[in-house]
């Protein structure tokens, strides 16, 4: 009887044994043929599978259908949850609070309001200190729509990324300093976008240190909607940037919601009106000449965002944008020195009028301009009457002043287009384009009260140029006629 129970017990157990071998099998089976289904839908996509490090997604007609776990894996570092569809609807609605993402979230959200059948984008991201390379592929199949996601993380790369974007960037500055001025925004824009394409900041900005003491950002930028650049900060606001000048320190704020506040009295200073969000934040400041000169920004949305070998690249392009400032301030210096020895090239060192020389080159143009467009230009021929018995009897540092005031009484009253020029010792000409010799002379009798006032007295002839053929053909003639007044004045005494 013993024997018959332990004998029906044993085949009972086989019994079940075959049932869960075969039921085992066949959910093999069906799992295979899941899988290879799968498979052989994402080639038909042109998406390949790379064994079990590829997350992926995939929505047919707006609705979630799979995901595996590596892409939930992924999605978390990045703090988002793309199962609920009520948050992927706010990730498209409002891309500008998802720096992160910002660029691909606007780019898909365009291409779904223009409709487009098909599309394919590639991105690449550094999340929580990793880097994942970020695909989504748009088909029409079927009279259905499928839309894929996937993610891979290539942190493997990141270190290698430093040789790529400083070769970038040389060509970069070589392009910009091969201009003869650098615009500092232009040139943080070039900047930006290749740290941007490689996912690396969401923001960047460089702030210059002015000779009234404000913190100056010429670049500073969130999106191309939300631009900051230009914003100054006064030298009494203690904020990060301000911090890092007057240190002249590295700063390296890993959460920008824990850390407020510094020493001394500097707090950290949100210009953000659209987002509360955390952000990492990596500042270094801009040294030559044994000086700080400003301030480079580079921030990430999320909190402790940068990797060692990222702000090693970050060191690297803050030491060449401060070499391009450097560059910037010797080259204004060069255009400083240039200027002041053109101006002394072209006038006169005593009166600040211009010289004879430039007077000359002036007065053809304007000959030639007179007959080719029939215009009107008056010159007027003038001298200090007496003024050899002026600096016989005060001395001609006396004399020398009398020129002066004379030139700058004649600048107030002219026009900027207007010009005045030292001809020879006390004689002027003055040259009045677009105007006729009525007009002339009323500008004429405001300058000669005006010299009244301070006690000199001049003699002036006037004349139209456009009816002679030579600049000497006008001097002799002005001469006279200036001469003509003198001998006037000089009958009437």
């Amino acid at each position: 009887m013993l024997l018959k129970v332990i004998f029906a017990v044993c085949f009972l157990l086989i019994a079940i044994l075959f049932v869960l071998f075969v039921t085992n099998r066949r959910k093999l089976r069906g799992k295979a043929k899941n899988e290879k289904s799968l498979n052989e839908f994402i080639s038909g996509l042109g998406i390949v599978l790379e064994g079990e490090k590829l997350g992926i997604a995939i929505w047919i007609d707006d609705e979630l259908v799979y995901i595996n776990s590596i892409l939930l894996e992924h999605t978390d570092v990045a703090g988002i949850d793309i199962r609920n569809k009520k948050n992927l609807d706010e990730l498209f609605s409002h891309p500008e609070r998802y720096l992160v993402f910002y660029d691909i979230l606007t780019e898909i959200k365009k291409q779904r309001e223009a409709k487009a059948s098909d599309y394919s984008g590639v991105w690449r991201k550094e999340i929580g200190q990793k880097y994942f390379e970020i695909k989504y592929f748009k088909k029409h199949l079927n009279d259905k729509k499928y839309a894929v996601l996937t993610t891979r993380d290539v942190s493997n790369e990141l270190s290698n990324l430093e040789v790529t974007i400083l070769a970038e960037l040389s060509e970069i500055f070589n392009e910009h300093f091969s201009k003869e001025s650098i615009n500092l925004y232009e040139l943080g824009e070039a900047i930006k976008k290749i740290l941007a394409n490689y996912g690396l900041v969401d923001i960047f900005g460089i702030g210059l240190l002015k000779p009234t003491g404000e913190l100056y950002f010429p670049y500073f930028k969130y999106t191309d909607e939300d631009d900051r650049s230009g914003f100054v900060i006064k030298p009494e606001e203690k904020t990060l940037s301000r911090y890092i000048v007057d240190k002249g320190l590295k700063v390296h704020i890993r959460n920008s919601e824990k850390d407020t506040s510094f020493s001394d009295g500097y707090n950290f200073y949100y210009i953000r009106r659209f987002t509360t969000k955390g952000f990492t934040i990596y500042g270094v400041p801009v040294s030559f000449r044994g000086l700080t000169k400003g301030v480079i920004l580079f921030e990430k949305q999320g909190e402790d965002q940068f990797s060692k070998s990222t702000l090693a690249i970050f060191d690297k392009i803050a030491h060449f944008i401060s070499l391009a400032l450097r560059f910037i301030e010797i080259l204004d210096e060069l255009n400083t020195e240039r200027t002041k020895l053109f101006e002394l090239s072209i006038k006169d060192y005593l009166t600040g009028a211009y010289s004879r020389r430039f007077l000359e080159q002036f007065l053809e143009k304007e000959l030639s301009k007179c007959r080719r467009t029939n215009s009107k230009t008056t010159v007027v021929f003038l001298d200090v009457n007496e003024f050899k018995k002026i600096n016989d009897t005060y001395g001609h540092v006396y004399g020398d002043g009398v020129l002066k005031t004379l030139v700058e009484t004649i600048f107030k009253n002219i026009r900027v287009m207007d010009l005045v020029a030292r001809y020879g010792g006390d004689e002027f000409v003055l040259v009045f384009p677009e105007t006729t010799v009525e007009n002339a002379e009323l500008v004429m009798k405001r300058i000669v009260e005006s010299l009244k006032e301070k006690n000199i007295s001049i003699s002036y002839g006037m004349l139209e140029i456009s009816e002679f053929e030579t600049i000497d053909d006008v001097y002799k003639e002005v001469d006279k006629r200036m001469y003509e007044m003198k001998k006037s004045k000089t009958s009437n005494t």
